[in-house]
């Protein structure tokens, strides 16, 4: 036999112990779990294709917007107050995300497009939703229960005339209203539309309230800047429908850019109605004004103002110039306070482009007309009791309040300058006394005169530019890129599905093996036992579907008979020279095989043509003669206490020549004590005089001290490992009586090794046995004959082919 075989039978005492397991090992170990894997990761992604196949696809639509600023031109100080309130402040993104958001916006682009009105075509597994003008039908709702609820009807067309509503086999005719419990219906058939092109002909038409459509649209919408410094807005939107999808993006740009020309054209009609309020009243003063004139010129005949009064005139014009300016302001200022401070106009736009040039009262118009628009389009979906009605109320009266006072420090400041510039003209006017007083009231009646001209003239300016100005409107948006939908579904997404269900599909698995190792706690291969105990193995047994005891008999060559024949030979490199050797066999428990081995092995000895014998040292549970079919006679412990001859105990094995059974006998009350006795040694003397090879099955060493007491009677151990069988933590017992040597020269067999698969073909030859396979099917032995057939024996022997 190889010398590295010779070395693995004598154990090696300073092997490394529980070392890590290595990659060759753990690929073998858990060969046999990757059909499991296989299969559950075949199953995962049968399952999400069937998810994928059967789910409802969801398209991406997108579309661009470019969002402009109305103020192209930087506003100097002097510049007229219309100039200023016609230019709104650099464009906050943010507020027209929310606006493009909005619910009264999407409400209008809903009831513009009639999308209240969905239709699904339904399939065996799932719906698909059609294009409104795809629809082989139309529906209309004539009456409604309920109009704040939703309301469906399912319908079978049979034929361009007539259609069935759900599972009823009542006929109902296309054009004619019907009743769908309290909500009447009337439904059109558009012939245009074959019904060949859908999976089915059984239809669904919902209508849904207002608000409700404008909720699922609101829902799969999304809006953001494309990068931070860029006023382009990207508009998505997530549809069963690729088609309803553009329509909808396409329609709230329109529809915004309709809203911000509406409410550009609402300011500057409100600022016409003003001036044209305003030029009526300047009309009658200043007709009153030019009357008052021509009668003062009439009846005092004062046609020319004398030469020498030309320098002081000038002086005077020039201030009185300079009043007249400061009384347009000063009026503009009163009509403004008074418009504002008038119950009437309390939630009215704030007129502009009037001519008032201080920048603080200009910014605090701008923010109120924006108010005011911001809380009309509110009232449109909600009371005036509403919370955010409320704060625009309150907002607003916060706002009129600091315009009213702007107004009136304007207004002081104007005084101010009025007051210094009569004050120089006073000054003037002592040196022109000496005037006639006709002359002096006919230049009053100019002055009056040229004020309200200069104001109806400046007016009628303003009413110009603004009516040009409200015909040339135009939005502060654009559309960059029409709504485009993507070819591919963006849910199910494929790819993250499938990788989903694969990791499932590993991790599930691989779940339940870690949780089974983790709970086994019993030795399931060779690896173990070596990384656990430096005991050395001399052989292991495989697992035997014969429910017979005894395997190794006359010309058997059985694969589990060669494995006994193998262990014979190995046995006599641990017991050397000794000429009668006496084999001890125990394990850590019962159920291991003690008696299995013993039987067979003792078979084998005796096929050699040495005189055996078995000795049923397990006289609390002897189960020798029971596997044999032997009746029970007297045996150990009669002998022991006195009451049998040695030579009444050997029972001969009739299949097996040289084959002879010494029974344990009566159960003892107290078997460790019984084996204390004198006579014990005596026995076993015998039997080493009568026999060639003494085989002691003894009670397990892991329960009982027996083993240990028959210990000093033996020449070597044969400690029984059971895979599937032995706790791990029992090689730790191993190893203490190896290393104690409690028991003679101990070496270990596995027992119930697995013979499917090619196991030992690859197991020997990894230990060098003489380099060859013993697979089961090498033809070198006879087949076990299996207990399974047909289809289940072919599956189990491919699966343990390769995996076991």
């Amino acid at each position: 036999m190889p010398e590295s075989l010779n070395e693995n039978i004598k154990g090696n005492p300073e092997q490394e112990l529980n070392k890590p397991m290595g990659a060759r090992e753990f690929v073998f170990r858990y060969l046999k779990y990757l059909p499991l894997i296989i299969i559950s990761v075949g199953i995962a992604l049968i399952l999400a294709f069937i998810r994928i196949r059967y789910s409802v696809k969801i398209y991406q639509v997108q579309s661009s917007m470019l969002i402009k600023s109305d103020q192209s031109n930087s506003a100097g100080k002097d510049e007229k107050l219309g100039e200023l309130l016609l230019m709104q402040p650099p464009v906050n993104l943010n507020n027209e995300i929310e606006i493009l958001k909005s619910k009264p916006l999407i409400q209008r682009v809903v009831s513009d497009l009639g999308f209240q009105k969905i239709y699904f075509n339904k399939g065996k597994v799932r719906s698909t939703q059609l294009y409104n003008e795809e629809s082989p039908f139309e529906f209309d709702v004539l009456k409604l229960q309920d109009s704040t609820k939703a309301a469906s009807v399912t319908i079978t067309i049979l034929n361009n005339d007539d259609f069935t509503l759900g599972e009823k086999p009542a006929r109902f005719h296309f054009g004619l209203p019907f009743f769908v419990g309290n909500n009447q219906y009337v439904l059109f058939r558009r012939p245009q539309i074959a019904l060949s092109g859908f999976s089915s002909l059984e239809f669904q038409g919902i209508w849904m309230p207002l608000p409700n459509a404008a909720d699922m649209f609101i829902s799969s919408l999304k809006i953001g800047q494309i990068n931070e410094s860029a006023t382009i807005l990207l508009l998505t939107l997530q549809t069963q429908n690729i088609n309803i999808g553009k329509d909808v993006l396409n329609k709230i740009m329109s529809v915004y850019d309709s809203t911000i020309i509406e409410d550009k054209n609402r300011i500057a009609l409100n600022t016409l109605n003003f001036i044209n309020k305003t030029l009526d009243t300047l009309q009658g003063k200043l007709d009153n004004v030019e009357g008052s004139l021509s009668v003062f010129m009439k009846n005092n005949e004062t046609f020319n103002i004398e030469e020498q009064s030309k320098v002081f005139i000038a002086n005077v014009d020039e201030s009185t110039g300079k009043i007249a300016e400061q009384d347009v302001k000063l009026t503009i200022t009163n009509w403004l306070l008074n418009y504002i401070t008038n119950t009437e106009n309390i939630y009215k736009l704030v007129p502009t482009d009037l001519g008032i040039d201080e920048p603080s009262l200009l910014i605090l118009i701008g923010q109120y007309n924006q108010i005011i628009l911001q809380r009309e389009a509110a009232l449109q979906t909600t009371t005036e009791k509403n919370p955010t009605i409320l704060a625009y109320n309150a907002a607003l009266d916060k706002i009129r309040t600091n315009m009213q006072a702007a107004l009136q420090n304007v207004k002081s400041a104007y005084l101010i300058a009025k007051n210094n510039l009569e004050q120089k003209t006073e000054e003037v006017r002592g040196r022109l006394k000496s005037l006639p007083a006709k002359s002096m009231q006919s230049l009053n009646i100019e002055r009056k005169q040229k004020i309200l001209e200069d104001l109806y003239s400046f007016l009628l300016q303003k009413k110009l530019e603004t009516s040009i100005s409200s015909a040339s409107t135009i939005s502060n948006s654009k559309p960059v890129e029409e709504a485009v939908g993507s070819k591919v579904p963006v849910s199910p997404d494929k790819g993250s599905l499938y990788s989903t269900y694969i990791l499932l599909g590993l991790i599930i698995p691989i779940s339940i093996i870690a949780v089974f190792e983790l709970l086994s706690d019993k030795v399931n291969n060779r690896a173990e036992i070596e990384r656990a105990t430096n005991a050395p193995i001399l052989g292991e047994i495989g697992h035997s579907e014969e429910n017979r005891v005894l395997v190794v008999t006359n010309n058997s060559r059985r694969f589990i008979a060669e494995q006994f024949r193998i262990i014979r030979t190995n046995l006599q490199y641990v017991i050397g020279r000794i000429e009668r050797p006496v084999i001890l066999v125990t394990s850590s428990f019962s159920g291991e095989g003690k008696s299995f081995v013993s039987t067979n092995i003792g078979a084998a000895m005796a096929l050699a043509g040495k005189k055996t014998v078995v000795m049923e040292f397990d006289i609390r549970k002897p189960k020798i003669l029971t596997g044999l079919e032997i009746k029970r006679k007297m045996g150990i412990t009669n002998y022991i206490i006195g009451k049998a001859k040695f030579e009444e105990l050997p029972v001969a094995v009739s299949e097996i020549e040289n084959l002879y059974v010494i029974p344990c006998g009566p159960i003892p009350p107290n078997p460790a004590e019984l084996l204390l006795e004198p006579r014990l040694k005596e026995l076993i003397n015998r039997a080493k005089e009568e026999f060639e090879v003494v085989i002691m099955d003894t009670a397990p060493a892991g329960l009982v001290s027996d083993a240990m007491h028959l210990g000093e009677f033996a020449n070597c151990t044969l400690y029984i490992v059971r895979r599937g069988h032995t706790i791990r933590r029992m090689l730790g017992l191993i190893q203490n009586l190896y290393t104690s040597k409690k028991l003679p020269s101990i070496s270990l067999l596995l027992n119930d090794i697995k013979l499917e698969g090619g196991y030992y073909g690859g197991y020997y030859g990894g230990y060098g046995y003489y380099g060859y396979g013993y697979g089961q099917e090498s033809g070198y032995f006879e087949k076990e004959v299996p207990k399974r057939s047909g289809i289940f024996r072919k599956m189990s022997r491919w699966y343990n082919r390769w995996f076991s």
